[in-house]
């Protein structure tokens, strides 16, 4: 997006290359062969030994396996391990709301019960759209996991018991482990090796674009970013400081380097994850760290959170109002739009993907519907479905709905069959309800908060480099004596950068602990800004300039510290330059 007389912003897609666009696939046949195989091999055992339902759960357990994809595999069982344990709490907790439910239900009590497994799964979303949005974790983030805990409410509708949901979750989450990790026997540095090549294909592409082209700025973000995501990847496998991987990146990164200067992007406009000459980025800061800086009301994990928890309810409680059946179905729509956060142009478009795709996986539902499929054919069907989701759910997610819809049906009536009218009727309203309100509370509920993540990230950006600047200043170095006590994450509230009241006595964490978070905070502020562009041109547009110096003051600093021992004083005139910057834009 060009301004007349402003900066050049980052734009959203076009809408129709957002919702009708495919992008190739890419290398996704083995992680989706490996999320068919986790999904159904529990539940394959499981019906073998006659526990048709208690299969269903084993493959919910397994979709931890999907939160691994990409990750290398030092940190890959870790991923999946988390994930599993969260799917099993999760399920559990609906397990036992649901028995609540039908034990009410069952003595004769209102309906309106079933509000308990709509604040639930409303809470379910909220801590999940928190969580992943602190630590940016990034896909497939709270959803699956809201989705465990209606499952679970259902399939004990089935007389299964809450304990055994649990049980049979956790089956299917040790399958997920070990499915997740057998590419490891054929390629322990696949995953790494894959994005360092998806980086330099990305800045050959970028170097290849025409000087004139209209695109030039959303390319530059989405190479950066895969620059950062190989980075991130030779960090967790260790591989960041040596070898022909990090070799091969770094040269990848000096040609984009090289290309962002000829086509005149070293200028003030300039908003790149990597100046020239910048090092590979730190390791990523704690996640006590990551987690206590977003405890703001204008974080980007609060206003998601407190968007998706107000949605939810609402789009929960209109559908217990209207007695339809299943108001879990509008909460997993409404946690479908807005669990990435306050984009609303990209929560717009997936909202028409959650409507198009619905109706045309209802199609779907009913034609599998009619075959009555149990036992062996429903867990290949499901395990089909979810070969195909994995397929697609990265490309265009209004196709990945077309089997979402009829999986998450197929698991959730426990292979009972009845009158198929009445479900096609029901899911589609309860869809309609919830993208309704989502996308109401999207472009009406708090319509300016990308304007505080922005500046708020742009201010966490001054706080730390303010206390680096502290931390390397000749007259704090000439007055410590041993190293002074590390502390884990700058107070998220402090005041404004500037002099410390002590600074000879305040405590500051390392050198090496700061550049990592400021290099968190410089990517914030990166995200903050391409929300605040989508949402909200003009407004971004003003307040561009600054974020822009802002964020080339932060990256200077990181390359110049990059070998500041922890004693030793930075240089004074150099110094002095850098709290002279920080003093303005602070």
């Amino acid at each position: 997006m060009v301004a007349p007389d402003g900066p050049k912003l980052p734009s959203p897609a076009p809408a129709r290359s957002a919702l009708f666009g495919l992008p190739p696939a890419g290398r996704r046949l083995p992680g989706a062969a490996r999320a068919a195989l986790a999904f159904g091999a529990p539940a394959l055992i499981a019906v073998s030994l006659g526990h048709e339902q208690q299969g269903l759960m084993a493959a919910t357990g397994a979709l931890a396996v999907i939160f691994g994809e990409g990750q290398v595999y030092r940190r890959r069982w870790r991923v999946i391990g988390a994930a599993a344990i969260s799917l099993t709490i999760s399920a559990l907790a609906g397990g036992l709301a649901g028995e609540l439910i039908q034990q009410r239900l069952g003595a004769g009590g209102s309906h309106w019960w079933q509000l308990l497994i709509v604040l639930l799964m409303s809470a379910v979303a909220v801590t999940g759209t928190f969580v992943n949005s602190a630590l940016r974790m990034g896909p497939p983030g709270g959803f699956f996991f809201v989705l465990a805990a209606g499952v679970g409410a259902l399939i004990v509708g089935h007389g299964v018991p809450p304990g055994q949901v649990a049980l049979w979750t956790a089956l299917g989450g040790v399958s997920a482990l070990l499915m997740g990790m057998s590419g490891a026997l054929t390629g322990a540095h696949a995953p790494e090796e894959r994005a360092v090549h998806a980086a330099v294909g990305a800045v050959r592409d970028y170097a290849a674009l025409d000087t004139l082209a209209g695109d030039r700025v959303d390319a530059r973000y989405s190479t950066a970013m895969k620059v950062q995501t190989a980075w991130a990847l030779l960090d967790d496998a260790r591989h960041s400081g040596d070898g022909h991987l990090a070799a091969t990146l770094t040269d990848a990164q000096r040609l984009f380097a090289e290309v962002l200067h000829r086509n005149g992007s070293g200028n003030d406009e300039s908003d790149l994850l990597f100046d020239t000459g910048r090092p590979a980025p730190t390791p990523r800061p704690s996640v006590r760290y990551r987690i206590l800086r977003s405890l703001s009301p204008d974080s980007h994990a609060v206003v998601s959170a407190n968007r998706i928890g107000l949605a939810a309810v609402l789009a929960g409680c209109s559908t217990v109002a209207l007695d339809l059946g299943r108001p879990d179905w509008a909460v997993l729509t409404v946690t479908v739009l807005l669990h990435q956060g306050p984009d609303r142009v990209r929560g717009t478009y997936r909202g028409v993907h959650r409507i198009g795709g619905t109706a045309l996986g209802l199609v779907l539902f009913a034609a599998l519907y009619a075959l009555e499929p149990r036992s062996w054919a429903l867990v290949l069907i499901l395990m089909t479905l979810q070969f195909a989701i994995e397929m697609f759910v990265a490309r265009n997610y209004g196709l990945a709905v077309v089997f979402i819809t009829p999986l998450a049906l197929l698991i959730g009536g426990g292979g009972q069959y009845g009158d198929m009218f009445p479900v096609l009727r029901d899911r589609l309203l309860e869809s309609v309800i919830g993208v309704v309100i989502g996308l109401t509370a999207l472009w009406a509920v708090d319509r300016r908060a990308h304007r505080r993540v922005l500046l708020r990230n742009d201010q966490r950006v001054l706080e730390v480099l303010g206390h680096l600047l502290r931390r390397i200043s000749p007259s704090r170095v000439q007055h410590d004596s041993p190293p002074t006590p590390r502390r884990e994450a700058p107070d998220p509230h402090t005041a404004t950068p500037g002099p410390p009241s002590d600074p000879l006595h305040e405590a500051l964490p390392e050198v090496r602990v700061l550049r990592r978070e400021l290099e968190f905070e410089l990517m914030g502020s990166t995200l903050g800004a391409i929300d605040a562009a989508h949402n909200e041109p003009e407004w971004a547009g003003a307040h561009w300039t600054r974020h822009q110096r802002i964020r080339r003051l932060g990256h200077e600093v990181l390359a110049a510290t990059r070998q500041v021992p922890e004693q030793a004083p930075g240089d004074t005139a150099q110094l002095g330059r850098w709290s002279r910057s920080l003093a303005e834009l602070a």
